[in-house]
């Protein structure tokens, strides 16, 4: 199945039922009076987050969601039933965001295009952006959407429209002045919006890294996962997730992001795609390839270039726990190896060397990685 981590679609919740028009008639009560019924309420659409699903691509399929009609009011005062709720599962990790309505909505409701969904179509509260047309940011944020609910745990709900409200049944409107009132209410209608669902990745790790680092080859080592694998860059499209399990049964989700070239943070290469998913990760493993690593000069250029990247981005992207890799060491021969070391030792930053391939330095590394899962772990519960 493919990773698709942003859909757009439409939600409609249900239309409320009609309010009933009857009258009590019964043996030896020929002016019983109304006894209408009142409508029911309309089905909501609600958000779930469920740990099943690990990819927005159902959403590319189907785009409109609708939530059941209430059912109209009775004779006898019985109310109409509710429509049931649509329940809409989404990824752990999944933010929603609330679109403008199209233009031709937003007209019909009165509003201009600067209107926001929200409303129902009998004037419930409409939600508008302030006017700040000479601010760039508006057009973006018209593009992006707002940020209404971020499901990030398991289990998490976002009503994201409400059903409308049933109608009255003529019940309600007799007086002493009228005593067979004709009159009822229609139900209201449901909320209607335009929904951006984007997805971003819920993980202990996140290994980042240039292109061609040897990403994928770690976490097919160290878990089950079993990404695509070539000697190119950009061979890691999407995320992968693997779950790595410790003897002592501790257990952390690593997630192999793809590969990060200069100018990312403005949107080169795989740019934001990238980095929005390293946003949630707790900690990081940036690992270089010794392809990578220059012969002569600065020893630490291929990481800081990522690491440049990541504070451009975001600021709390570059300041999250790091553990520093360098991969394929099993290319250059034990000489080299040492006096690689060396050259990391006199930066005073400690450097893991590792080959995927033969296996050396990997215990050591998914021991500091388990290390440093709960050292975060705990200073979250704090």
């Amino acid at each position: 199945m493919r990773f698709v981590d942003e859909a757009m679609i439409t939600v409609r919740a249900g239309k409320g039922g009609n309010g009933c028009l009857s009258f009590r008639r019964e043996k030896f009560i020929p002016k019983g009076g109304p006894d209408g019924g009142d409508g029911g309420k309309g089905g909501d659409v609600i958000f779930r987050a469920s740990e099943r699903l690990l990819t927005l691509y159902d959403f590319r399929l189907k785009r409109v969601y609708e939530a059941e009609n209430g059912r109209p009011g009775q004779g006898q005062q019985k109310y109409g039933r509710a429509g049931n709720d649509l329940v809409v599962e989404v990824p752990v990790g999944t933010l929603i965001y609330e679109l403008p309505l199209k233009d031709e909505d937003l007209a019909r409701a009165g509003l201009g295009t600067d209107g926001y969904a929200g409303m129902e179509k009998d004037g419930a509260l409409v939600y508008e952006v302030t006017d700040e047309d000479e601010d760039d940011e508006s057009e973006e944020r018209a593009k992006e959407g707002i940020l209404v609910a971020d499901l990030d745990h398991d289990g998490a709900e976002y009503v994201v429209a409400e059903g409308g409200r049933g109608g009255l049944g003529n019940i309600h409107f007799k007086s002493s002045t009228n005593r067979a009132p004709r009159r009822t209410t229609p139900g209201h209608f449901g909320e209607e919006k335009r929904i951006r669902l984007e997805l971003k990745i819920l993980a202990d790790i996140g290994l980042i890294g240039l292109p061609n680092a040897g990403k994928s080859t770690l976490i097919s080592t160290i878990s089950a996962a079993r990404p695509k694998i070539a000697n190119y860059p950009f061979t890691t499209l999407t995320p992968n997730l693997g779950v790595v399990e410790s003897d002592a049964g501790e257990r952390m989700v690593v997630a192999d992001i793809p590969g990060l070239i200069e100018g990312a943070s403005l949107g080169l290469g795989l740019g934001h795609s990238f980095l929005k998913h390293v946003e949630r990760t707790r900690c990081l493993v940036h690992l270089l390839s010794v392809e990578d690593v220059p012969d002569e000069g600065d020893v630490m250029a291929g990481f800081n270039l990522v690491d440049e990247e990541l504070a451009a981005f975001d600021a709390t992207l570059a300041a999250k726990p790091q553990i520093r890799v360098v991969s394929k060491i099993d290319l250059i021969d034990k000489d080299s190896q040492k006096e690689l070391r060396a050259r990391f030792d006199k930066t005073g930053v400690r450097v893991h060397c590792i080959s995927s391939v033969t296996g050396e330095g990997i215990s050591s590394l998914v021991e500091e990685m388990q290390r440093l899962v709960r050292e975060q772990s705990k200073n979250e519960e704090e």
